[in-house]
């Protein structure tokens, strides 16, 4: 397992280099509501949807607008291997054909969710889907790390949007509220939600409220 190794100058490199990144592909970067208060979770695990080759740079993005916690997220072992600059900013590895690499990743994983200092990125569909709600299927790692009642878990959704400029939108929108994960059935509830999250994302994106975090 590689693990992440956070490094400052990689980190003040990487942000400049990211915003010019996004404003070369998109118009405008847009939350259309606020992000709830997470300065008093002792852990807290970010969950975004997963649709595009963009989504990693989106969820680094958009939460380092709102908190100084460490970013930390799961990459596949090989693309961490052919792109080893990720691990100073926060990937560590996975291996999913590897029971023992995968049970290290997730307990790795499990520690990180339960700082105060961090945050952990997690995609609950584990794969590239199709946008729309009625092909977003979720799978059951979630629970492996969030079922503790000291680690909050935080809905995203994210959508690319083509309009009237020659580059797309991206719009975002956090659920309402932390969640926390006590039982299966806490489990289930998150499923519905993240779901909804995703519907109520596209009716604002028809209102086009929000605030631009290009500008």
């Amino acid at each position: 397992m590689i693990k992440a190794k956070h490094n400052t100058a990689a980190e003040f490199l990487y942000k400049p280099y990211v915003k010019k990144l996004l404003r070369s592909g998109f118009s405008r970067f847009i939350l259309t509501n606020n992000m709830p208060d997470i300065s008093g979770e002792k852990g807290i695990i970010v969950t975004p949807n997963h649709f595009s080759w963009w989504d990693g740079f989106f969820i680094e993005y958009l939460m380092r607008k709102f908190t100084d916690r460490k970013l930390y997220i799961m990459m596949l072992e090989d693309q961490l291997k052919k792109y080893p600059f990720f691990k100073y900013l926060g990937a560590f590895s996975i291996k999913p054909g590897s029971v023992r690499s995968v049970a290290e990743s997730l307990i790795y994983a499990k520690d990180i969710a339960q700082s105060e200092s961090a945050y952990l990125v997690f995609y609950p569909q584990g794969e590239i889907q199709n946008y729309e709600v009625e092909h977003v299927k979720l799978k059951k790692g979630l629970g492996a790390v969030s079922l503790n009642k000291d680690t909050g878990v935080l809905i995203v959704a994210f959508k690319i949007v083509y309009g009237n400029e020659k580059k797309p939108d991206v719009y975002c929108r956090f659920h309402d509220r932390v969640l926390y994960m006590k039982t299966e059935d806490d489990v289930k509830v998150y499923e519905k939600l993240f779901l909804k999250n995703i519907v109520m994302l596209n009716t604002d994106v028809i209102t086009g409220k929000g605030t631009d975090l290009l500008a």
